[in-house]
């Protein structure tokens, strides 16, 4: 019988990928890694990704790159995110390395099927290139399991495998009350009525 895999989860703290922690932990041996690249929710979505390790007895690992934030907004006008360009060319660069150093044979990346036509480094296209540019370095799979599922099909998906939603974080203001208004939490809400249940996030629902 082959060995069960070792896998790298990248953790944001969000739905998609709290959701691909717990599918992963039921089929293989897996770490959890954040990386804080300085981003606004930094704070937040590192709480968030603890909450969701500490639900499965699985410990969070992290890179800590947050000067990345202030030195990419330097002349820049205010924006909700960091702009950092290509920001999962980079994340999945760092991601792999991390994962060839620590021995793991599969990385994976919680995109979903919403996410392939929202931005470049997100799209099936990317992904693939990504695919075969790893296979030059090393043996390690890149792994997008949730790919074929929209954001709604991926919190019923987490329902079903027990995710505390309640101890995701979505808003790219990293404010302790979601804003409400940035296009993540917008996305969320339409996820959550997509999927026909609350958002245990947001308090009264």
């Amino acid at each position: 019988m082959n060995p069960q895999p070792d896998s790298l989860v990248l953790l944001s703290g969000g739905i998609e990928s709290a959701t691909l922690l717990h599918l992963e932990k039921r089929r293989s041996r897996t770490r959890a890694l954040f990386v804080d690249y300085g981003q606004r929710a930094a704070t937040r979505e590192r709480e968030a990704a603890t909450a969701q390790c500490r639900a499965l007895d699985l410990p969070l690992e992290t890179l800590e790159l947050g000067s990345l934030g202030e030195t990419f907004r330097r002349g820049h006008a205010w924006q909700a995110h960091v702009p950092l360009p290509h920001r999962n060319l980079a994340l999945l660069g760092l991601a792999f390395s991390y994962a060839a150093d620590r021995g793991a044979n599969r990385l994976c990346l919680a995109l979903n099927r919403d996410d392939a036509d929202a931005y470049a480094s997100a799209s099936s296209r990317f992904v693939e290139s990504f695919r075969a540019l790893a296979a030059t370095l090393d043996d390690i799979e890149i792994a997008t399991p949730l790919a074929a599922w929209n954001k709604a099909e991926v919190i019923r998906r987490g329902l079903e495998l027990g995710v505390d939603y309640a101890l995701s974080y979505s808003c790219l203001l990293g404010r302790p009350v979601p804003c409400g208004a940035c296009p993540q939490c917008e996305k969320r809400r339409a996820a959550f009525a997509a999927a026909g249940v609350p958002d245990p996030a947001i308090a009264g629902d």
